[in-house]
Protein backbone atom coordinates (compact mmCIF):
# COMPACT_ATOMS: atom_id res chain seq x y z
CA UNK A 1 0.00 0.00 0.00
CA UNK A 2 2.86 2.27 -0.01
CA UNK A 3 2.62 3.11 -3.64
CA UNK A 4 -0.80 3.83 -3.30
CA UNK A 5 -0.31 7.45 -2.18
CA UNK A 6 1.66 8.07 -4.97
CA UNK A 7 -1.07 7.65 -7.18
CA UNK A 8 -2.48 9.80 -5.79
CA UNK A 9 -0.23 12.57 -7.67
CA UNK A 10 -0.75 10.72 -11.11
CA UNK A 11 -4.55 11.68 -11.10
CA UNK A 12 -4.01 15.59 -11.14
CA UNK A 13 -2.66 13.90 -15.05
CA UNK A 14 -8.61 9.17 -22.24
CA UNK A 15 -7.20 7.31 -25.05
CA UNK A 16 -8.34 8.62 -28.16
CA UNK A 17 -8.14 6.01 -31.07
CA UNK A 18 -10.94 6.99 -32.87
CA UNK A 19 -13.93 5.01 -33.78
CA UNK A 20 -15.11 6.79 -36.46
CA UNK A 21 -13.44 8.68 -39.66
CA UNK A 22 -11.90 12.40 -38.59
CA UNK A 23 -14.81 14.73 -40.56
CA UNK A 24 -13.37 18.16 -40.90
CA UNK A 25 -15.29 21.01 -39.29
CA UNK A 26 -15.52 24.87 -39.80
CA UNK A 27 -15.82 25.44 -36.03
CA UNK A 28 -13.36 28.46 -35.31
CA UNK A 29 -10.31 26.57 -32.84
CA UNK A 30 -10.50 29.53 -30.53
CA UNK A 31 -14.16 29.06 -30.21
CA UNK A 32 -13.66 25.13 -29.53
CA UNK A 33 -11.11 25.89 -26.71
CA UNK A 34 -13.09 29.18 -24.89
CA UNK A 35 -16.44 27.20 -24.33
CA UNK A 36 -14.14 24.17 -22.78
CA UNK A 37 -12.33 27.14 -20.74
CA UNK A 38 -15.36 29.08 -19.55
CA UNK A 39 -17.82 26.80 -18.49
CA UNK A 40 -18.59 27.69 -14.70
CA UNK A 41 -17.06 26.28 -11.73
CA UNK A 42 -17.01 26.83 -8.15
CA UNK A 43 -14.48 28.29 -6.52
CA UNK A 44 -14.16 25.89 -4.10
CA UNK A 45 -15.34 21.73 -4.16
CA UNK A 46 -15.30 19.02 -1.74
CA UNK A 47 -15.78 15.95 -2.98
CA UNK A 48 -16.25 12.05 -1.81
CA UNK A 49 -15.30 9.04 -3.96
CA UNK A 50 -14.95 5.52 -4.26
CA UNK A 51 -11.75 4.71 -5.93
CA UNK A 52 -10.34 1.44 -7.52
CA UNK A 53 -6.33 1.36 -7.53
CA UNK A 54 -4.73 -1.28 -9.57
CA UNK A 55 -0.90 -1.39 -9.44
CA UNK A 56 -0.29 -4.01 -11.87
CA UNK A 57 0.38 -6.27 -9.11
CA UNK A 58 -1.99 -5.38 -6.11
CA UNK A 59 -5.24 -4.04 -5.89
CA UNK A 60 -7.58 -1.72 -3.31
CA UNK A 61 -10.68 0.00 -3.59
CA UNK A 62 -11.15 2.90 -0.83
CA UNK A 63 -13.02 5.94 0.06
CA UNK A 64 -11.44 9.37 -1.10
CA UNK A 65 -11.85 12.68 -0.33
CA UNK A 66 -10.93 16.10 -1.81
CA UNK A 67 -10.71 19.77 -0.88
CA UNK A 68 -10.22 21.77 -3.68
CA UNK A 69 -9.77 25.32 -4.02
CA UNK A 70 -9.20 27.09 -7.05
CA UNK A 71 -6.96 27.77 -8.90
CA UNK A 72 -4.24 25.45 -7.56
CA UNK A 73 -4.52 24.54 -3.91
CA UNK A 74 -5.87 20.95 -2.88
CA UNK A 75 -6.07 18.19 -0.22
CA UNK A 76 -6.50 14.53 -1.37
CA UNK A 77 -7.06 12.28 0.97
CA UNK A 78 -7.49 7.93 1.01
CA UNK A 79 -9.46 6.12 3.95
CA UNK A 80 -8.95 2.84 4.95
CA UNK A 81 -12.50 1.11 4.59
CA UNK A 82 -12.60 1.61 8.53
CA UNK A 83 -12.59 5.36 8.26
CA UNK A 84 -8.83 5.78 9.14
CA UNK A 85 -6.52 7.77 6.93
CA UNK A 86 -4.56 6.29 4.92
CA UNK A 87 -2.58 8.53 2.57
CA UNK A 88 -2.78 11.98 1.94
CA UNK A 89 -1.61 14.32 -0.99
CA UNK A 90 -1.57 18.59 -0.40
CA UNK A 91 -0.36 21.42 -2.19
CA UNK A 92 -0.94 24.84 -1.32
CA UNK A 93 -0.21 26.14 -4.82
CA UNK A 94 3.63 26.18 -4.75
CA UNK A 95 5.02 22.47 -2.90
CA UNK A 96 3.66 19.42 -3.70
CA UNK A 97 3.71 17.12 -0.57
CA UNK A 98 2.51 13.23 0.03
CA UNK A 99 2.09 11.39 4.08
CA UNK A 100 1.49 7.55 4.03
CA UNK A 101 0.33 7.18 7.24
CA UNK A 102 0.83 3.24 7.17
CA UNK A 103 4.39 3.50 6.02
CA UNK A 104 4.93 6.45 8.19
CA UNK A 105 7.01 8.03 5.19
CA UNK A 106 6.55 12.05 4.14
CA UNK A 107 7.19 12.79 0.33
CA UNK A 108 8.43 16.31 0.35
CA UNK A 109 8.00 18.47 -2.83
CA UNK A 110 9.03 21.66 -2.59
CA UNK A 111 8.82 22.57 -6.18
CA UNK A 112 5.51 21.46 -7.44
CA UNK A 113 6.06 22.17 -11.12
CA UNK A 114 9.16 20.10 -10.66
CA UNK A 115 7.03 16.96 -9.50
CA UNK A 116 4.76 17.41 -11.90
CA UNK A 117 7.09 17.47 -14.84
CA UNK A 118 8.43 13.94 -13.76
CA UNK A 119 5.10 12.37 -14.31
CA UNK A 120 4.09 14.42 -17.34
CA UNK A 121 6.87 14.90 -19.30
CA UNK A 122 6.44 18.55 -19.67
CA UNK A 123 6.35 21.54 -17.60
CA UNK A 124 2.40 21.72 -16.03
CA UNK A 125 0.85 23.33 -13.56
CA UNK A 126 -0.85 22.44 -10.57
CA UNK A 127 -4.38 24.16 -12.12
CA UNK A 128 -4.01 21.52 -14.73
CA UNK A 129 -3.76 19.14 -12.62
CA UNK A 130 -7.01 19.81 -10.73
CA UNK A 131 -9.01 20.24 -13.91
CA UNK A 132 -8.56 16.05 -14.32
CA UNK A 133 -10.94 15.95 -11.49
CA UNK A 134 -13.56 18.45 -13.16
CA UNK A 135 -12.97 17.86 -16.42
CA UNK A 136 -11.78 21.01 -17.51
CA UNK A 137 -9.34 21.22 -20.59
CA UNK A 138 -5.62 22.17 -19.12
CA UNK A 139 -3.00 24.16 -20.52
CA UNK A 140 -4.81 27.60 -20.92
CA UNK A 141 -2.33 29.11 -23.09
CA UNK A 142 -1.04 26.33 -25.10
CA UNK A 143 -1.44 26.21 -29.19
CA UNK A 144 -4.06 24.21 -30.81
CA UNK A 145 -2.57 22.59 -33.94
CA UNK A 146 -5.68 20.90 -35.06
CA UNK A 147 -9.20 21.19 -34.58
CA UNK A 148 -11.89 18.41 -36.30
CA UNK A 149 -15.30 16.56 -35.30
CA UNK A 150 -15.02 12.87 -35.25
CA UNK A 151 -17.01 9.89 -33.78
CA UNK A 152 -16.53 7.98 -30.33
CA UNK A 153 -19.02 6.72 -28.29
CA UNK A 154 -20.50 10.17 -28.38
CA UNK A 155 -20.02 12.89 -30.83
CA UNK A 156 -17.40 15.65 -29.71
CA UNK A 157 -14.87 18.09 -30.91
CA UNK A 158 -11.14 16.83 -31.14
CA UNK A 159 -8.20 19.22 -30.25
CA UNK A 160 -4.37 19.01 -30.72
CA UNK A 161 -2.48 21.31 -28.51
CA UNK A 162 1.08 21.71 -28.29
CA UNK A 163 2.63 21.72 -24.47
CA UNK A 164 5.37 22.90 -22.26
CA UNK A 165 8.28 21.21 -23.33
CA UNK A 166 6.59 20.20 -27.01
CA UNK A 167 4.51 17.62 -25.43
CA UNK A 168 0.98 16.62 -27.06
CA UNK A 169 -2.19 17.16 -25.87
CA UNK A 170 -5.11 15.37 -27.33
CA UNK A 171 -8.61 16.26 -25.94
CA UNK A 172 -12.67 15.43 -26.79
CA UNK A 173 -14.69 18.08 -25.46
CA UNK A 174 -18.58 17.54 -25.29
CA UNK A 175 -19.93 20.68 -27.73
CA UNK A 176 -23.20 20.69 -25.58
CA UNK A 177 -21.35 21.87 -21.90
CA UNK A 178 -17.47 22.14 -23.45
CA UNK A 179 -16.83 19.04 -20.92
CA UNK A 180 -13.80 17.29 -21.74
CA UNK A 181 -14.49 13.98 -22.21
CA UNK A 182 -11.50 12.20 -23.39
CA UNK A 183 -8.11 13.38 -22.59
CA UNK A 184 -4.32 11.99 -23.61
CA UNK A 185 -1.03 13.52 -22.94
CA UNK A 186 1.86 12.14 -25.26
CA UNK A 187 5.69 13.47 -25.23
CA UNK A 188 7.00 15.28 -27.60
CA UNK A 189 6.59 13.80 -30.90
CA UNK A 190 6.61 14.64 -34.56
CA UNK A 191 3.11 13.12 -35.16
CA UNK A 192 0.92 16.72 -34.56
CA UNK A 193 -1.90 15.26 -36.10
CA UNK A 194 -5.60 14.00 -35.02
CA UNK A 195 -4.24 10.49 -35.03
CA UNK A 196 -3.03 9.14 -31.62
CA UNK A 197 0.64 7.91 -32.09
CA UNK A 198 0.93 4.30 -31.10
CA UNK A 199 3.09 4.42 -28.62
CA UNK A 200 2.00 4.59 -25.10
CA UNK A 201 1.28 7.70 -23.66
CA UNK A 202 2.17 9.54 -20.47
CA UNK A 203 -1.09 9.37 -19.50
CA UNK A 204 -5.15 8.76 -20.71
CA UNK A 205 -8.08 10.12 -18.98
CA UNK A 206 -11.89 8.88 -20.18
CA UNK A 207 -14.99 10.46 -18.02
CA UNK A 208 -18.20 8.82 -18.14
CA UNK A 209 -21.62 10.99 -17.03
CA UNK A 210 -22.24 14.35 -15.07
CA UNK A 211 -22.96 15.15 -11.79
CA UNK A 212 -23.82 19.11 -10.42
CA UNK A 213 -22.30 21.02 -7.57
CA UNK A 214 -23.76 24.60 -7.74
CA UNK A 215 -23.45 26.04 -11.15
CA UNK A 216 -21.12 23.67 -11.70
CA UNK A 217 -20.93 20.27 -14.41
CA UNK A 218 -18.63 17.68 -13.34
CA UNK A 219 -17.83 14.44 -14.33
CA UNK A 220 -19.54 11.08 -12.58
CA UNK A 221 -16.56 8.73 -12.90
CA UNK A 222 -13.32 9.18 -13.98
CA UNK A 223 -10.99 6.64 -15.19
CA UNK A 224 -6.84 7.43 -15.30
CA UNK A 225 -4.30 5.35 -16.88
CA UNK A 226 -0.47 6.01 -16.54
CA UNK A 227 1.26 3.16 -18.43
CA UNK A 228 4.63 4.32 -17.75
CA UNK A 229 4.17 3.85 -14.34
CA UNK A 230 1.85 1.09 -14.93
CA UNK A 231 -0.70 2.48 -12.98
CA UNK A 232 -5.04 2.71 -13.50
CA UNK A 233 -7.61 3.93 -11.23
CA UNK A 234 -11.25 4.49 -11.10
CA UNK A 235 -12.95 7.33 -9.37
CA UNK A 236 -16.44 7.19 -9.22
CA UNK A 237 -18.61 10.36 -7.38
CA UNK A 238 -20.13 10.00 -4.31
CA UNK A 239 -20.99 13.63 -3.98
CA UNK A 240 -19.45 16.99 -4.82
CA UNK A 241 -20.59 19.79 -2.77
CA UNK A 242 -19.59 23.54 -3.83
CA UNK A 243 -18.64 25.84 -0.92
CA UNK A 244 -18.62 29.50 -0.19
CA UNK A 245 -15.16 29.14 1.08
CA UNK A 246 -12.39 26.42 1.72
CA UNK A 247 -11.07 25.62 5.27
CA UNK A 248 -7.26 26.05 5.33
CA UNK A 249 -5.83 22.67 5.18
CA UNK A 250 -3.51 22.87 2.39
CA UNK A 251 -0.36 22.66 4.17
CA UNK A 252 1.77 19.32 5.05
CA UNK A 253 4.82 19.23 7.37
CA UNK A 254 6.53 16.16 8.35
CA UNK A 255 4.99 14.48 11.45
CA UNK A 256 7.50 13.65 14.58
CA UNK A 257 9.81 10.98 14.08
CA UNK A 258 8.63 10.38 10.12
CA UNK A 259 11.04 8.89 7.42
CA UNK A 260 11.41 11.95 4.39
CA UNK A 261 12.05 11.39 1.16
CA UNK A 262 11.94 13.30 -2.34
CA UNK A 263 8.96 12.92 -4.13
CA UNK A 264 10.47 13.48 -7.60
CA UNK A 265 13.28 10.88 -7.01
CA UNK A 266 10.75 8.33 -5.48
CA UNK A 267 8.60 8.92 -8.76
CA UNK A 268 11.27 8.55 -11.22
CA UNK A 269 12.73 5.38 -9.26
CA UNK A 270 9.22 3.76 -9.69
CA UNK A 271 9.20 4.86 -13.17
CA UNK A 272 12.55 3.52 -13.82
CA UNK A 273 14.46 6.62 -14.73
CA UNK A 274 17.49 8.95 -13.11
CA UNK A 275 15.85 11.72 -11.46
CA UNK A 276 17.07 14.71 -12.67
CA UNK A 277 17.84 17.96 -9.98
CA UNK A 278 16.36 21.02 -10.58
CA UNK A 279 18.59 24.17 -11.66
CA UNK A 280 19.29 26.31 -8.95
Amino acid sequence: MSRCWLLLIGLMWGCMTARGPLIPTSMDPDVVVALARSRPMPQSLQGKFTVHIDLGDKTYTVPAALLLDQPDRFRFELYTPFGTPLATVTSDGIALHGWSQREKVFYRGDDASHVLESLTGGKIGIEDMLGIFTGMLPMADAEVLHVGRTVFDREGVAIVMLGPDDIRLRAVIDPRIGMVRRLRVDPSSENVGYQAPSTPPVLEVRYEGQTHAGKGILPKSILVDMPRLGWKIEIVVKKWKALEQAPEAFSLTPPPRSTVKDLRETLEEMAGRPAERPQP
